[in-house]
């Protein structure tokens, strides 16, 4: 397939779809496949609901000329995000790491938003498949990107960097997640500095929090890091940033001036101080990055507090790992209130041979925290030996729920997405 053509039919059609349930008429429809699907199946039926060229890896008996057969529909798609990345000729900001990648990126395109028209990585389209459709979304009319990069395995980020090209990027944090992937700690670190390396090669910019021990160990102790010059230095105390509160919302000062928030969890100041950091690197203005934070909230099962008839609920049911259920419990239990706290928190996926020892570790944590009332939820948790209620499914603490109600309560809900535990908040 030539890309220059391809891209020619993007430029006039402006328009790529990958989902026959969504609205495709006038598109380039992409038959990608994945473990449970394959979107050549679905060739025709994108034909008949009005795309306008059909991207398949695999022969159709009918022999159609809005067809184009290609070695691989990803690749395909990879190679037109590719060429679109080339001709586009606007900062882009790279985003990877642990924990708060959605929720930094938020804040970043919150701040930059008051100076550019800024673009940003779509829902958590941050992998392979969602990059590339990111990268295609952006248009004439933007003037900046900040793309998210996710990571399962050992090269991923290599390989999005390679795809999104990124001029400026920074590594929220590196923990324990998506271990059945990567296997070790040490090739999640591999692979998130995959990033760095990109960056330095290109003559990019390294945001850096100072204040990260972790982050800045790894950076000090390859001479190829520590010795970049591009590299702005960032943290909570470095930038005069001082939090006043939490309880559960942030208040905090910056610059001698208060700013009161909707955001919950001390552990999100970190999200913050990085978009103040770039910011100002990109001189938006200090009063504009004041008023992004005001009255600032998150949603979409993220951080987000929601006051039911019976308690009020801290919602954080998105994803979890290690590293973010050690925060997001840490948080909760500082948290000044006179009402009782509940913990409800499911199993964290993805874990690899490391799973059930990670679990253990964390009851054993909990046990040593003063909460009123904590309880588990998921097959793994179920495993482990302790006095904590416990659940195999959201389904059945939903019908625990119903005939023994919690009243009255703080409860921070914290699991891997898949559980699906804010399903639960209407039992509460």
């Amino acid at each position: 397939m030539n890309i220059d053509l391809l891209y020619s039919k993007f430029l006039t059609l402006n328009k790529i779809s990958t989902d026959t349930r969504k609205d495709i008429k006038g598109s380039i429809f992409f038959c990608l496949k994945g473990p449970n699907y394959n979107g050549n199946q679905f060739a025709h039926e994108a034909l008949k609901k009005g795309a306008e060229i059909i991207i398949i890896d695999e022969k159709q008996q009918k022999n159609k000329e809005k067809f184009i057969l290609v070695d691989s529909a990803l690749k395909c798609l990879q190679n037109l995000a590719k060429k679109h990345r080339e001709k586009l000729k606007i900062p882009v900001l790279a985003i990877t790491g642990t924990n708060g990648k959605t929720s930094t990126k938020n804040l970043i395109f919150d701040v930059l938003n008051k100076k550019f028209k800024v673009k940003k990585t779509i829902g958590n389209l941050n992998n392979h498949i969602g990059l590339p459709l990111s990268i295609l979304s952006i248009n004439k009319s933007h003037d900046f990107a900040v793309l998210e990069f996710g990571a399962s395995k050992l090269g991923d980020i290599a390989e999005l960097c390679e795809i999104g090209k990124p001029n400026y990027g920074l590594i929220t944090n590196v923990g324990k997640a998506h271990l059945e992937g990567f296997k070790t700690v040490q090739n999640i670190i591999k692979t998130k500095t995959e990033l760095w390396k990109y960056l330095i090669q290109n003559n990019g910019v390294i945001f850096l929090n100072m204040e990260d021990d972790f982050l800045l160990k790894t950076f000090s102790k390859k001479k190829t890091f520590s010795t970049y010059k591009k590299t702005i230095s960032y943290g909570i105390k470095h930038n005069k940033l001082k939090l006043l509160s939490a309880s559960p919302f942030l208040e905090f000062t910056w610059k001698e001036k208060l700013i009161k928030t909707k955001i919950i969890g001390d552990y999100n100041l970190n999200n913050i101080i990085t978009s103040i950091a770039v910011g100002e690197y990109f001189k938006v203005n200090q009063k504009s990055i004041q008023n992004t934070f005001q009255n600032n909230s998150f949603n979409n099962n993220r951080s987000e507090l929601i006051k039911t008839k019976k308690n009020k609920v801290i919602l954080d049911a998105y994803n979890a790992n290690p590293s973010s259920m050690e925060f997001s419990i840490k948080s909760f239990i500082n948290i000044e209130s006179k009402m009782p706290k509940t913990l409800i928190i499911g199993d964290m996926l993805e874990l690899g041979e490391s799973s059930q020892n990670l679990h253990q570790e964390l009851v054993e944590f909990l046990k040593k925290q003063k909460l009123k009332t904590c309880i588990l939820v998921g097959e793994i948790f179920n495993q482990i030996n302790c006095d904590f209620l416990k659940f195999k499914t959201t389904k059945s603490l939903e019908d625990f729920l119903k005939t023994n109600p919690i009243e009255k309560n703080l409860i921070l809900i914290k699991g891997s997405r898949s559980l699906k535990l804010e399903n639960i908040k209407k039992n509460l």
